[in-house]
């Protein structure tokens, strides 16, 4: 099976179009058309976007190894739209009352890994930082999310380029409320 039958196959497994696809990666639907049909390869940012947004193993896609998703992709609908689960961390707690939280983006700062609309759902019993990973801070009485960077600095920072040079220093006023494990993401 070559790289367009498989994603068509992730695509229908999704029960989603090309057209939600496409949009998904950020890519034109006659370029995803194009893949699927074999007239053209799936550039870097597909494979990336397909294992980022569609939790779709990339060990899969390269040698047909391994589960199609390394994390469990239900599509909802809902009221004619459509919504998709990404699972993004392991959760650590028991998922009882009180420890998962549901937390709405309302800022681009972390595109494209969040974009505005998205639900969040964090673990707030694991506010133990790791490197590189999401979670969501009280900075100055407003909750956002930041990624983590343990190095020279403990920092945290934006995933959006654009915005890189507003990282913040770790200090005792920042509140860590917990880690980011599932994005939810309307289609």
């Amino acid at each position: 099976m070559n790289y367009g039958d498989k994603i068509r196959t992730v695509r229908e497994k999704l029960r989603i179009t090309q057209k939600e696809m496409a949009k998904s990666l950020e890519i034109s639907q006659a370029y995803l058309c194009a893949i699927e049909s074999g007239k053209m390869q799936a550039n870097a940012k597909v494979i990336f976007g397909l294992e980022r947004i569609f939790g779709v193993t990339t060990e899969w896609l390269a040698e047909g190894k391994s589960d199609i998703f390394f994390r469990k992709m239900p599509v909802v609908a809902e009221k004619g739209e459509r919504y998709i689960a990404s699972f993004i961390g392991e959760i650590t707690s028991s998922a009882g009352e009180g420890k998962l939280l549901l937390f709405k983006v309302v800022s681009d700062n972390m595109e494209p890994s969040f974009i505005i609309g998205d639900e969040v759902l964090v673990d707030v019993t694991d506010t133990h930082l790791k490197n590189l990973g999401v979670y969501l801070f009280e900075i100055e009485s407003k909750t956002v999310l930041k990624r983590f960077i343990d190095g020279e600095f403990r920092k945290l920072t934006n995933d959006k380029p654009a915005q890189k040079n507003n990282d913040i220093i770790m200090n005792s006023a920042i509140k860590c409320i917990g880690r980011a494990v599932w994005i939810i993401r309307k289609l």
